[in-house]
């Protein structure tokens, strides 16, 4: 099936049309998301932009090209892409979209061969296109994020991907398979649950508030009374 031909029957096409919230012709809504994108005081936002409209210049196969690649990023995030699934996402469209162009760059030379051909034949499957042409994309956005993204773009995209990430029950560390990414995250859930479990033991502990004169366990220094 040609990209151009699809409709919001393919299952790829209808999840996308679930979590943007769009409905009727998926070119349209290509197009006008990019345009979107584009427009927008974001220079990050902007740039997603550009790859998208890149890609789909540049195949001249359809809008819907763009959409297909906002594909690849969400299965990299964890969206199964399967109509009746439940779908979730950040709430809004551009950082859904950006978060998706983050996560092909972050992810897709993470993944094993062995992975890399499972997700490929997912997206393929998704929208009804050939897993050479999504193999295709994906490469050519890889080249073009790289060519346009500054480091501060490359670092908001990180958090983007890692709150999106999230909504489909996983980590950065997951899409990235950094061990930086895995031990930061180690770091962040070890000091939020000492410091809940030290605001518990001091909120249940008159005496110690009294005595610390309602100083925080954050701001009592060793030592003090």
């Amino acid at each position: 099936m040609m990209v151009g031909a699809m409709t919001a029957a393919t299952p790829g096409v209808g999840v996308l049309s679930q979590l943007y919230g769009f409905a009727g012709n998926a070119a349209t809504f290509a197009l006008e998301h990019v345009e979107t994108l584009k427009a927008a005081d974001n220079v990050l936002a902007n740039r997603c932009g550009q790859v998208l409209e890149a890609a789909s210049i540049g195949f001249g196969v359809g809008a819907e090209t763009a959409l297909v690649l906002i594909g690849v990023g969400q299965s990299l995030l964890g969206n199964p892409l399967t109509t009746g699934a439940i779908v979730t996402g950040p709430g809004n469209p551009i950082v859904m979209t950006c978060a998706a162009i983050g996560a092909i760059h972050y992810g897709w030379k993470a993944l094993s061969d062995k992975e890399r051909d499972v997700l490929l034949g997912t997206v393929g499957t998704a929208f009804n296109v050939g897993v050479e042409f999504v193999r295709s994309i994906a490469s050519f956005a890889l080249d073009l994020i790289q060519t346009l993204m500054s480091r501060e773009n490359m670092e908001e995209l990180k958090r983007m991907v890692a709150v999106a990430a999230e909504t489909f029950g996983r980590h950065l560390s997951d899409i990235t398979r950094l061990l930086s990414d895995r031990l930061r995250e180690g770091a962040r859930l070890v000091y939020s649950t000492a410091n809940g479990a030290a605001t518990t033991a001091w909120a249940h502990v008159p005496s110690l508030r009294r005595a610390g004169a309602n100083v925080t366990p954050d701001e009592q220094r060793p030592g003090e009374q």
